[in-house]
């Protein structure tokens, strides 16, 4: 009778062992599945900075999107070229807008008015020299790949492509002075958006 009652309880010890064994990784995967809010965010804030970057060195956009994979973007920012503004649009690999994207877009400068600086002139002096930036239109082609940032819909990503001058005719017109060098000129030039993309960025979702 002994031995019996013994076994009934080495036995009710492990049947209670193992169901706090087994119970144990299912209260853990529950705290893991916990990380992300089910609905996708309605709107993106975006700050970013990198060369040719759609807002410039130094901007913010609104990401909204307007279904799983699509959403439309727009911002200002400021950079070589003074002012910026961006619209465009990206479609996503994955949804609630993570993984790969790409996306097309227009950015405008409405360029810089009587800006002066000490060039080089044609004939080999400096002086002081006046000049306009002119307003310049870009179309844009990107990639990004997006990146979870902690535990809600907050974003960080990585973007590389290409923009494109629409605008046709000189992007610096000189208002006074000495004609400046072509040296100075092609310097000047180089400010201009226009060539690679290469940028980085945080996203906060609401």
């Amino acid at each position: 009778m002994k031995k019996i009652i013994l076994a009934l309880l080495i036995v009710g010890i492990g049947i209670s062992a193992s169901a706090r064994d087994n119970a144990a990784p299912t209260t853990e995967k529950k705290k893991h599945n916990r990380v992300r809010p089910e609905k996708c965010p309605v709107i993106y804030i975006t700050t970013s900075t990198g060369i040719n970057n759609n807002t410039a060195i130094l901007g913010f956009s609104f990401d909204m999107p307007v279904s799983k994979n699509v959403s439309i973007e727009a911002g200002p920012g400021t950079g070589t070229w003074g002012n910026k503004l961006f619209v465009g649009s990206k479609y996503y690999l994955s949804p609630c807008h993570r993984g790969f994207a790409f996306g097309v877009g227009f950015t405008y400068c409405p360029g810089v008015y009587h800006d002066n600086a000490n060039l080089t002139t044609v004939y080999g002096n400096t002086e002081d020299v006046e000049y306009n930036k002119n307003p310049l239109t870009n179309i844009v082609f990107a990639a990004y790949k997006y990146w979870n940032l902690g535990k809600k819909h907050n974003r960080v990503f990585a973007e590389l492509g290409w923009s494109m001058l629409l605008t046709a005719g000189e992007r610096i017109t000189q208002v006074c002075g000495d004609p400046i060098s072509s040296g100075n000129i092609n310097s000047l030039d180089s400010d201009a958006p226009g060539g690679p993309i290469a940028a980085v960025g945080i996203s906060f979702g609401l």
